[in-house]
């Protein structure tokens, strides 16, 4: 108990002493608004709609990812894809023997891609961004006559530049 009461102490005597020299103060000074105060205008409707960005890496920049990303893959498709919330492709349709995809894309604004299959389950996708890659740690891979998409969703309107590369 001995340790307790000094601290009480001191912590008393350090609010006495802030407190002492404030027997009149002073008050705050009154603030008015301003009736003058800056006004809101509405958006002019007929304003040309925001135009979306475009990536910064060209298809040819993507597809040098191929030589180190997708070593021993051809290209498979190399495309720009514009639109409003989501755009896709088609990457493979069904085929007579099984086949990877690996997918490398660049888009102006955030996008979130994944690869679909024919029943459209994702089987592979990556978190909103403007650079990435689709089977980044090994190719994405389905049975033959099965077919798969590519498609990218963003909050607005998107511009996406992608090259994928496959095995068959």
């Amino acid at each position: 108990m001995t340790g307790v009461m000094p601290r009480a102490l001191l912590l008393a005597t350090v609010v006495a002493a802030g407190c002492a020299g404030s027997e009149n103060p002073k008050p705050a000074p009154v603030v008015t608004p301003s009736l003058q105060a800056t006004t809101w205008t509405a958006p002019d409707a007929a304003a040309e709609p925001k135009k979306p960005s475009t990536p910064e890496r060209s298809l040819e920049a993507l597809a040098e990812d191929g030589k180190t990303a997708a070593a021993g893959m051809r290209t498979l498709k190399s495309a720009q894809l514009s639109g409003q919330r989501e755009v896709g492709q088609e990457l493979l349709a069904p085929g007579d023997a099984d086949a990877c995809v690996r997918l490398a894309f660049s888009a102006g604004e955030p996008v979130v891609a994944q690869l679909l299959d024919h029943k459209g389950r994702v089987l592979s996708e990556t978190p909103a961004t403007t650079d990435g890659r689709l089977g980044e740690r090994g190719p994405v891979c389905i049975r033959r006559q099965e077919a798969m998409r590519v498609q990218f969703a963003s909050k607005g309107d998107a511009v996406v530049r992608f090259v994928a590369w496959t095995s068959r």
